[in-house]
């Protein structure tokens, strides 16, 4: 049998007996492939850059302020591939840690039992923007951003402008603990995104996801129960927030109405830089962990490099529009590749 190893490193046979080029090949997964280039070239630089990058204590820096992102992340893929949004995460994140706050701080409940209430209770609000959307009828968008404003307004209400610190333990654990070299929410982080990678390629809840997100008339025909599964990962969301409310009140040990504001740009830009589609029907939990790592990368490197903080929030905002713009040409260079 002819030895082919020397050309499959460069082109496939096709189905049809023809022969796909690198190039080509590149262009079908580019959704993963240029985010993985882009997270080696920024490494690369800001070796150059700031020779401090590559610390052991920057890196371990790097991951440990990644962590968060990356759980919301989880979330966020499986809603954007869904061709959904959610713009209310941030203010869940809130909510759900100023709740914890106040009955471990103030009713001396134990922290394992606000650890739970804080992600139930998030799990909570995600149920009610899934009812909003899915059974109200009302376009994500402006049912997210709707409740962003109201979640925020009430984690004001409820803390009263106070702060609550001094947290327990195992609370504390989860923000700043380690295990060895490595920070806990860094591995709770990757368990979390191996499972959810897991999920998403193996299980109906995920492949579902995709097929909504694809066509979602063609599901709803299929029999698939649309609507519950559209409720449901705006749940997953809402739990997921509450639980890195928890971790990011550990690793700050304190609490406020403010806390995670504005996280949600940095999180859709993550999943979108990552290679989830913004229109719906592919999403990948691996490359939104590449996407939650590049963004720590660069918000570190603003850091070391001495931009001020008031610039880091423009060049967020820049990243975010860039973002979307790229997934417009990646999606284009997809369509283009498949029809060859």
């Amino acid at each position: 049998m002819q030895d082919m190893s020397g050309k499959q490193g460069a082109e496939r046979v096709s189905a049809t007996g023809g022969v796909t080029p690198l190039s080509v090949q590149l262009k079908r997964h580019i959704h993963i492939a240029v985010p993985v280039a882009l997270l080696v070239v920024l490494t690369a630089v800001m070796a150059v850059a700031a020779p401090r990058f590559l610390t052991a204590d920057n890196l371990i820096s790097v991951a440990r302020s990644s962590a968060i992102y990356i759980i919301l992340s989880i979330g966020m893929t499986f809603i954007i591939t869904s061709r959904g949004i959610d713009l209310s995460i941030g203010s869940i994140l809130g909510l759900s840690s100023v709740v914890m706050g106040g009955l471990v701080i103030d009713a001396g409940w134990s922290p394992y039992a606000g650890i739970a209430v804080a992600v139930l209770f998030g799990a909570g609000l995600g149920l009610f923007n899934a009812v909003l959307i899915s059974y109200g009828n009302i376009p994500p968008f402006i049912a997210t951003i709707g409740m962003m404003a109201s979640y925020r307004g009430f984690a004001l209400v409820h803390s009263a402008g106070a702060v609550r610190y001094n947290f327990p333990s195992p609370i504390a654990w989860l923000g700043r603990g380690a295990v060895g070299p490595l920070p806990v929410a860094v591995i709770i982080a990757l368990a979390f995104a191996a499972l959810a990678h897991v999920v998403f390629k193996h299980t109906r809840f995920g492949r579902y996801c995709i097929a909504i997100g694809g066509d979602v008339e063609a599901t709803r025909r299929a029999g698939v129960p649309v609507r519950l599964y559209e409720a449901s990962y705006y749940v997953l969301m809402g739990a997921l927030c509450g639980f890195a409310g928890v971790m990011l009140t550990g690793r700050l040990d304190g609490t406020q109405a403010v806390l995670g504001e504005g996280m949600e740009l940095h999180v859709i830009a993550s999943v979108i830089i990552g290679g989830t589609s913004l229109f719906g029907g592919r999403g990948t939990i691996i490359g939104s962990v590449i996407g939650a790592l590049i963004l720590g990368v660069i918000a570190n490197a603003l850091i070391l490099l001495g931009v001020p903080w008031f610039w880091q929030r423009v060049a967020i905002g820049f990243i975010v529009v860039g973002a979307v713009r790229f997934n417009t040409w990646r999606e284009r260079m997809a369509k283009q590749a498949m029809s060859l």
